[in-house]
């Protein structure tokens, strides 16, 4: 991982060939003391594990896609989940067919090439417990554990 921080606290990240996304971005979250940021990137990722949220049984439909595929977008935030970063990204991939394809991202490996952008903000964003959907979601501005 290379990176740059800018002036105002943006950071110019560029992920390597074998990096895992979440544990790079999460763990960089931490170092930097991110408690809230707006994510961007393109690239090529490997092995993408992708999900897709059904609300009745509360539950991802989760995918594995081998291969190397074309990074078309990556767009999230890094939130606090338990008091730690936690990365909430979706992604737009494709292949040598040039059809798209997305979804929520659980993981991957950088596969060529990872360029993100890292926008942090003062306002925290702690994750709270929501049962009608069934998964954490963020408060704005809420307290922190």
């Amino acid at each position: 991982m290379k990176l740059v921080e800018e002036s105002d606290g943006r950071l110019v990240v560029s992920l390597a060939r074998g990096e895992s996304l979440r544990p790079c971005i999460e763990e960089l979250a931490a170092q930097r003391g991110i408690r809230a940021a707006r994510i961007s990137a393109i690239g090529a990722i490997e092995n993408p594990e992708l999900g897709c949220y059904d609300l009745p049984t509360q539950s991802y439909d989760k995918r594995v896609f081998p291969g190397i595929w074309e990074l078309l977008s990556m767009e999230g935030n890094i939130s606090l989940l338990d008091g730690r970063p936690f990365l909430h990204a979706h992604v737009a991939i494709s292949g040598h067919d040039y059809q798209a394809l997305g979804g929520h991202l659980f993981d991957a490996q950088v596969g060529v090439v990872v360029e993100l952008f890292i926008e942090p903000f003062s306002t925290p964003l702690p994750r709270i417990p929501c049962a009608a959907i069934g998964l954490p979601r963020w408060e704005p501005g809420g307290a922190i554990d």
